[in-house]
């Protein structure tokens, strides 16, 4: 049997007011004028489940809040949703003590997070599933089926109902979840079936994203210019006997540097003794010109001293005799001056006493100085014959030098030398040899690595082939065990004749896209032939869909429809009057047969007298309109739900 959701009651307040309104038959009428509220009453509904409602500028200005009391499951909830800034959480509230319960965000974060929707769809038993965007499973990316997309199989909108069927014409938001829901709902899929269809959208995905990788990569080969595989292996091995020759080579002049070496370290070892020598013999020279300048200085002081004695005697001699009579500087007399004896007459000093000991000593002196020069000068002549002889042993140590130093040039230039750069031109060449092979394994692993990602692209083609034969057969294995499309199709057939839609063709639900069809035609190329074609055939196809979850026990599809304006669309012909009277009956034979099992709330503006007599109706007027406390103007002078 259908999911059990069933709306009690819907209150709704403003800051001096609330108005509530009871939803307590299988069937309820919402009547009233133009302007009353009646699509803004059935917006409100959707608004306290948490779905985007379209609020009218009333309703944004004056209400408050909303409560709606409803069965969900085995539950009975009061759902408290505020209107404006904090309309983003759904409030729960116990019906007996007015507690909160609960307090649940309406787009949580993140998306698949806590929320009203997922509350709701626990309550109901509905799994809480993600789907593929794709029903084929042709790609990997998935979205979380929510309660609104259950909702939309349980309300058909004004502005909806004969243009679109659940949002189909949304190809890219609602339409794959529309589809996703039907399966789910109606047994047509499960959880392997679901992860089937992941599983071949990641395999899809991945070739396709490998297959773009391929062509980048060949695109990039071929800019580059890049040598194919087999002209690859061909350089390669060419490469490879070229630096095999050059390494051999190289081995062989090394071990020529290796033997050239070792008579080459022994010249090195004697020109390093020739030019220890030669150093020794340099210092040994330094050293015994030192000496000589050395005896020189000596010499040199001592005939100072000798001639500075010699000049003393002398002038001793000399001198001592003379009585100075004249001062010799100023020629003054010097014979009236009164001196003492024992002082010098010219000079008014003193006399010292002259010493005949001191004059032979002095002698003495000078002929000791000159037995000191006499003993300089033979020990410098020794000491110039040794210099000569030192700077003649450094020459020849350095003659020795130079010999040494010629030889070992004249080696190494002609032996070593060039071998040594035969060593270096030949490392440079292998190197170079090593670097053309490098690159060439470097251009060879891009072939390998296209050919790599190319053999995966191909491994997820043939697991995407595999994966669709699976879900070919889950698909065929879930249609025999669930509710059979065929049935559907074959209700939905006679659900068009009960109402009787003009249809030209057989009517039947599509079985790729559970859309309804009339013929061949899709359901919204119908318009053509008139609106009122369109929604008859629209409510059949929800009543269809309802009845079947009514009569499966494993469909999960709500057993709740919510119609607005249905005869908006209908026109006012004799023809489009009896269609709409043939709606209205079908839908009180529907809750007649099911009673508390369905609800049916249908909100218009013309319904038939015949029909709203024994029904629970909701009348709107300018006192008792949706909006408490709010007049409105009149007929076509306010905003209408359908218009936002």
């Amino acid at each position: 049997m259908a999911t059990n959701l069933r709306i009690r009651s819907l209150t709704v307040s403003t800051n001096t007011a609330s108005h509530t309104f009871d939803f307590q038959s299988p069937l309820t009428f919402v009547t009233g004028t133009t302007t009353m509220g009646k699509s803004t009453l059935l917006m409100l509904i959707k608004h306290a489940f948490g779905g985007n409602a379209a609020l009218t500028p009333a309703v944004v200005q004056h209400v408050t809040h909303v409560d709606l009391a409803i069965e969900a499951g085995e539950s009975s909830l009061i759902l408290r949703r505020r209107i404006g800034a904090t309309a983003g959480v759904v409030e729960v509230i116990e019906p007996g003590s007015q507690e909160v319960q609960h307090t649940w965000a309406v787009s949580p974060t993140p998306a698949d997070g806590p929320s009203i929707s997922r509350y709701l769809l626990e309550a109901l038993g509905i799994p809480v599933e993600r789907v593929s965007t794709s029903r084929a499973g042709v790609n990997s990316r998935t979205v979380a089926l929510t309660f609104k997309d259950i909702f939309r199989y349980c309300y058909l909108q004004a502005k909806e109902i004969d243009r679109s069927v659940v949002g189909h014409l949304d190809l890219t938001n609602i339409n794959p979840k529309r589809i996703a829901a039907f399966e789910m709902m109606f047994g047509l899929t499960d959880a392997e079936l679901r992860e089937l269809k992941r599983l071949r959208g990641v395999a899809r995905d991945r070739a396709k994203q490998l297959d773009k990788d391929a062509a980048a990569i060949d695109r990039f080969i071929r800019d580059s210019g890049v040598a194919d595989v087999d002209e690859l292996r061909a350089r390669r091995m060419d490469l490879v006997q070229q630096l095999a020759a050059a390494e051999d080579q190289l081995r062989a002049t090394r071990d020529e540097v290796s033997a050239l070496t070792q008579v080459e370290e022994q010249r090195r070892a004697e020109l390093s003794a020739a030019l220890t020598a030669s150093q020794q013999r340099r210092e040994a020279v330094d050293l015994i010109a030192v000496t000589v300048r050395g005896r020189e200085a000596s010499l040199s002081q001592l005939r100072l001293d000798l001639d500075k004695a010699e000049r003393r005697s002398i002038a001793i001699g000399l001198l001592a005799p003379f009585e100075f009579a004249t001062c010799p500087r100023c020629m003054q007399d010097l014979d009236n001056r009164v001196v003492a004896e024992t002082d010098c007459r010219l000079c008014c000093q003193p006399l010292a006493p002259v010493d005949v000991e001191d004059v032979h000593a002095s002698d003495e002196n000078a002929d000791r100085v000159r037995e000191q020069i006499a003993e300089t000068e033979a020990l410098l002549r020794v000491d110039v014959t040794a210099f000569q002889q030192a700077q003649s042993v450094s020459r020849h140590a350095d003659l020795v030098v130079d010999t040494l130093h010629r030889e070992y040039d004249q080696a190494t230039a002609s032996a070593v030398s060039p071998r040594i750069e035969a060593v270096a031109q030949l490392s440079r060449q292998a190197e170079s040899l090593r670097r053309d092979i490098a690159e060439i394994g470097r251009h060879a692993e891009m072939w390998r690595r296209l050919d790599q990602v190319r053999s995966e692209a191909a491994a997820h083609r043939k697991t995407d082939r595999q994966l669709k034969v699976d879900i070919t057969e889950r698909e065929r294995l879930l249609r025999a065990r669930g509710a059979q499309l065929d049935d559907i199709s074959a209700a939905f057939a006679e659900e068009v004749a009960l109402i009787g839609v003009p249809a030209d063709g057989a009517a039947r639900i599509d079985p790729d896209t559970f859309l309804p069809l009339v013929g061949d035609t899709a359901f919204e190329d119908l318009q053509a032939s008139g609106g009122g074609a369109s929604t008859a055939l629209n409510i059949a196809y929800h009543l269809t869909l309802l009845t079947t979850a009514l009569d499966h026990p494993a469909v999960l599809l709500p057993g709740l429809l919510i119609i607005d304006s249905p005869r908006k669309a209908i026109g006012t012909g004799d023809r489009d009057r009896e269609l709409g009277r043939r709606i209205y009956a079908r839908l009180v034979t529907l809750a007649e047969a099911y009673k508390d099992r369905i609800q049916l709330i249908v909100a218009d503006n013309d319904i038939p007298a015949e029909h709203v007599t024994s029904r629970n109706m909701i009348e709107l007027t300018s006192e008792r309109s949706t909006v408490p406390g709010v007049t409105n103007t009149g007929v076509g002078q306010g905003q209408r739900v359908e218009d936002l």
